[in-house]
């Protein structure tokens, strides 16, 4: 059959219970959210026409159609109006084609429904039209190294990551970080991550210092993120998440660079000895890899900035000094 003349197919009423609605050959959702479709055919009905296949033996699959199968199902609907093709009239790879281009022109696929359709389509594409036609439908750049993550992605993670990624609570950078930490860490990691909502930046944070810490001290990094310390950043109350992400950063990374952890308090301790006020700052550079400091003045004016510069030169400056050498 000619795939351009499948909406010349009448649609005929299917029994919803005779469709098989798990995730087949074809199926490229993950992710998403029924309720906008579940209230748009409440209230219009089913406008596009599920397309569906069946074999020999009168076992249907969906084609296209999928969320709107399951929309149905969820509303309790007996039957729908389909379109049916037999298993003689239409190549899997061309079934494939039809979902890709159906999903493609009314939405945008997340990361994990992209490694759906690249892991679908490497069995029955040659790689390089896969890379110069197919992954810049997909907003991919066209590499094998993007190809091997995606495909990874969706051969290697579990539903908990993936679930993450499609929600946006993990970023796909820092998923693929993840693929190299056995299963147990990755998941207690993506829990962490979850539960707190940490920015894309605290994500690669906890897992840097969670792998080094492993390496380090010999440990499972799902025994150092069960660590009671954590677990009580984790349960603070009196915290909202972005303090949760700040204060477990801070934990962690004092656990990672102990001696460095111990100059930034030492260094504290002697700037607050000092009556600075409000408008001036002294800081050191990030982890003292610089052996200068800074002092930041706000003023307004000339005669404002002398009289900061003199009050700053009554207090006892001396005592200022690199912090290790205390």
């Amino acid at each position: 059959m000619d795939i351009n003349n499948i909406t010349e197919i009448i649609p005929q009423p299917v029994v919803l219970s005779n469709i098989d609605d798990s995730p087949g050959p074809c199926c490229m959702s993950f992710g998403f959210d029924l309720n906008p479709l579940i209230q748009s055919i409440e209230r219009v009905g089913l406008i596009n026409p599920p397309l569906l296949k069946r074999d020999n033996q009168g076992s249907i699959t969906i084609i296209t159609g999928y969320r709107r199968i399951k929309a149905l199902k969820s509303l309790k609907a007996d039957r729908a109006e389909c379109r049916v093709l037999s298993g003689d009239d239409i190549l899997p790879i061309e079934c494939l084609l039809l979902n890709l281009y159906d999903n493609l022109a009314v939405r945008k696929l997340n990361d994990v429904e992209k490694g759906m359709v690249l892991a679908r389509l490497i069995p029955r594409i040659k790689t390089l039209e896969i890379m110069e036609h197919y992954m810049p439908l997909l907003g991919l750049p066209s590499n094998k190294a993007t190809l091997s993550s995606y495909l990874r992605l969706e051969e290697e993670m579990g539903f908990r990551a993936k679930e993450s990624i499609s929600q946006g609570q993990l970023s796909f950078r820092n998923a693929m970080m993840l693929l190299d930490i056995d299963s147990i860490s990755r998941s207690s990691i993506i829990d962490l991550i979850s539960n707190i909502k940490l920015t894309v930046n605290q994500q690669r944070q906890v897992i840097d210092y969670t792998v080094d810490l492993s390496h380090i001290e010999g440990t499972s990094i799902f025994d150092i993120l069960d660590e009671q310390s954590v677990k009580k950043i984790n349960s603070d109350t009196r915290m909202n998440n972005p303090q949760k992400g700040r204060a477990l950063i801070r934990y962690l990374r004092m656990r990672r660079y102990p001696s460095v952890s111990k100059a930034e308090r030492e260094f504290k301790k002697m700037v607050s000895k000092l009556n600075l006020g409000k408008m001036v700052r002294i800081d050191h550079s990030p982890s003292f890899e610089s052996p200068y400091y800074r002092l930041e003045v706000l003023f307004k004016d000339g005669p404002s900035l002398r009289e900061k510069l003199e009050n700053f030169m009554r207090e006892d400056i001396d005592i200022l000094t690199d912090p290790w050498k205390m």
